[in-house]
């Protein structure tokens, strides 16, 4: 792989050295983040199906109830074949898998995590600060069809982009 979420040796021995385990400690990266690399690693060695792998960046994985938010490098989703995600969803059982792009832009975010439902518009705050917030607008009618709540969405939003976003519904 390309980019891990931790140091490679790390990953590997699973022993975290000084840099990495005061990253897991401020709560930058996780524990599923580290085995799920772990596991990466074992499958592009081990598998010739996965030899892609060895083109992936892998930079974060959230794992939320039933589903894995994986993110990766840009345009590494064309890489991902169907069999690699069958193959997280078995080991990690898990229900379902939101790819989403690295990027500090909240709306190819907001976008992903809303799929197949339509965002209505993305809007700028600028605050007497000078502090920069978003504003999101999903429709009425999807609310209850959304696989998040209002709050976990501007939650997830926050931890993938670190930009604080407002979702409202019309």
């Amino acid at each position: 792989m390309k980019v891990l979420p931790a140091d490679l040796t790390c990953i590997k021995s699973g022993f975290l050295c000084n840099n990495c385990q005061a990253r897991l400690d401020a709560g930058e990266i996780t524990e599923f983040e580290i085995d799920l690399a772990k596991d990466l690693l074992e499958l592009e060695e081990g598998n010739e199906d996965f030899v892609f792998l060895k083109d992936l960046s892998f930079y974060k994985a959230i794992d939320y109830e039933d589903l894995i938010i994986f993110v990766i490098g840009k345009k590494d989703k064309l890489k991902i074949t169907s069999d690699f995600l069958n193959w997280i969803k078995e080991t990690y059982e898990v229900d379902e898998i939101i790819l989403v792009e690295k990027t500090d832009k909240p709306r190819p975010i907001v976008e992903a995590l809303i799929n197949p439902y339509k965002l209505v518009s993305l809007n700028e705050i600028f605050l007497a600060t000078g502090d920069v917030q978003f504003r999101a607008v999903l429709w009425e009618d999807d609310k209850e069809k959304l696989l998040f709540t209002k709050e976990e969405l501007e939650q997830l939003i926050y931890e993938l982009t670190g930009n604080v976003i407002r979702v409202e519904f019309q």
